[in-house]
């Protein structure tokens, strides 16, 4: 029978006569010189910088980096790059002034956009219909080809039911008191609506990739984003930050995000100017469709491609605001501002500073990045490529003026100006609603015939005022 080995238990005398046993020759073997030379060991600050960038939000630019811009000093603005805005932002078209809203609507929604969906929708029928065989009464046996005319019907429609929303699709059509209207009826029937919502289609199924989620509505998003940056052009501030479209059904990239207004549904990052224009768009469709690491950076840096290098300044929050990304902009001659998560790696120890209320601390690199904490109800950690940390004092906020409980009539009816010209209409109005509160109940019907009587006049004056100014 097989017999374990005992075990040898370790001591200090048996670990002595173990070295005093062993050859010289074995030792002698070994080579512990320097003397390879191409041994190139890393230094501790470039691991560093490595280990930085191996973040998962941030993008592996480690070789572009250099050490000494990971050391932070005082903030003085010196190293900041002074970059110009030299573009012309607004409209690059001419739009009308008779311009209505339909025009307007068909700058985004063009016939190019129609015409795609109204052939791969009839591609997508057609296809159906050839592969099942279907009874004399299927709805499906009633299909016909649909047109350009059909299509914007049918999308007018869907506008039209996301402002009056009722219970049911078929409440539209319904002839009931409660729910019957003149909209639905009169541009298209129930049936030929549910078959078009049935067939719609942006793209060709049989030329679909199988790594691409979004392949189905690719090319509309495509050709709208086009459209969007066709008409205006950026403004020196732009921002990028993520929205949701709700949806609860199923879908593999479904989204979860528990602060938005919509829970559930697909998120979209966008890139958007001061005025709220969306100039352009992502569908974010999961982990599987990011290319490498970095999600937030190269978000942004594809987002905002075709705006680089003109002096601009990108916004974010703190899920995209990074070290590298800040870098990557800068090489591309624009400026990043934005907060910044305190646990990023290799932040200066300006971060983990404790801070008394209106207090401001910061640090800044050769490459004129700022990192700065302020206190304000609680700590806020921002960066910055083109600010310094000098703060501006607060303005002091006006109290409103308390008016007297009660009035006498005649100091009311001082109170209402008397309107000369259009801009003249808020004023108004504001002085009536503080004259109604604060007079006596008795005085109130006075006070109002003498109000009627002034907003007559000024009805008069404004018509003046516009004929004049025309």
């Amino acid at each position: 029978m097989y017999s374990r080995p005992k075990r040898v238990k370790l001591n200090d005398d048996f670990i002595n006569q173990l070295l005093e046993d062993s050859s010289d020759s074995l030792l002698s073997e070994f080579d512990d010189s320097d003397a390879d030379k191409t041994y190139n060991p890393v230094s501790s600050s470039e691991s560093d910088v490595l280990s930085e960038l191996s973040d998962n939000n941030e993008p592996s630019t480690s070789s572009n980096i250099s050490v000494a811009s990971q050391t932070w000093t005082n903030v003085t603005g010196n190293y900041q790059k002074p970059l110009q805005f030299n573009n012309n932002s607004g409209l690059k078209i001419d739009i009308s002034v008779d311009s209505t809203v339909w025009d307007i609507f068909n700058l985004f929604l063009t016939n190019e956009i129609i015409d795609l969906i109204v052939e791969e929708t009839n591609k997508n029928a057609q296809h159906f219909l050839s592969k099942n065989r279907l009874t004399k009464s299927s709805r499906f046996s009633k299909w016909i080809p649909a047109d350009q005319q059909e299509i914007k019907k049918f999308f007018g429609l869907m506008i039209w039911m996301g402002l009056v929303q009722m219970p049911t699709l078929e409440d539209y059509w319904s002839i009931s008191i409660r729910y019957k209207n003149n909209v639905a009826q009169n541009t298209m029937s129930r049936n030929r609506f549910e078959l078009i919502l049935r067939f719609l289609h942006f793209s060709d199924n049989e030329k679909a990739p199988n790594d691409d989620r979004i392949y189905k509505v690719r090319d509309l998003i495509n050709k709208l984003i086009e459209n969007f940056q066709k008409i205006l052009e950026l403004e020196e501030y732009l921002a990028v930050d993520e929205t949701m479209v709700p949806f609860r059904g199923r879908l593999i990239f479904r989204q979860y995000i528990p602060g938005k207004a919509h829970k559930y549904g697909v998120k979209l990052f966008k890139l958007c100017g001061t005025n709220g224009y969306t100039y352009n768009v992502q569908v974010y469709a999961g982990k599987s469709q990011v290319d490498g690491k970095g999600l937030g950076c190269r978000v942004v840096l594809d987002l905002s491609q075709r705006y680089l290098n003109a002096g601009r300044t990108i916004i974010t929050d703190h899920f995209y605001t990074s070290v590298p990304l800040a870098y990557e902009l800068l090489k591309n001659n624009t400026h990043l501002v934005g907060t910044l998560r305190s646990n990023r790696v290799k932040l200066p120890e300006v971060t983990k500073a404790k801070l008394k209320p209106n207090e401001i601390v910061g640090r800044e690199n050769i490459d004129g990045i700022v990192i700065a904490k302020w206190r304000d109800k609680r700590d806020v950690t921002m960066l910055t490529t083109r600010h310094n940390i000098n703060m501006l004092e607060p303005v002091k906020r006006t109290r409103k003026i308390k008016m007297p409980t009660k009035i006498p009539l005649d100091k009311a009816t001082l109170m209402i100006p008397t309107c000369t010209g259009e801009r003249d209409v808020y004023q108004f109005n504001k002085a009536c609603d503080l004259a109604c509160s604060a007079v006596e109940k008795d005085d109130l019907p006075i006070l109002m015939k003498f109000i009627n009587t002034k907003l007559f006049d000024q009805t008069l004056n404004v018509c003046r005022y516009k004929d004049t100014s025309d």
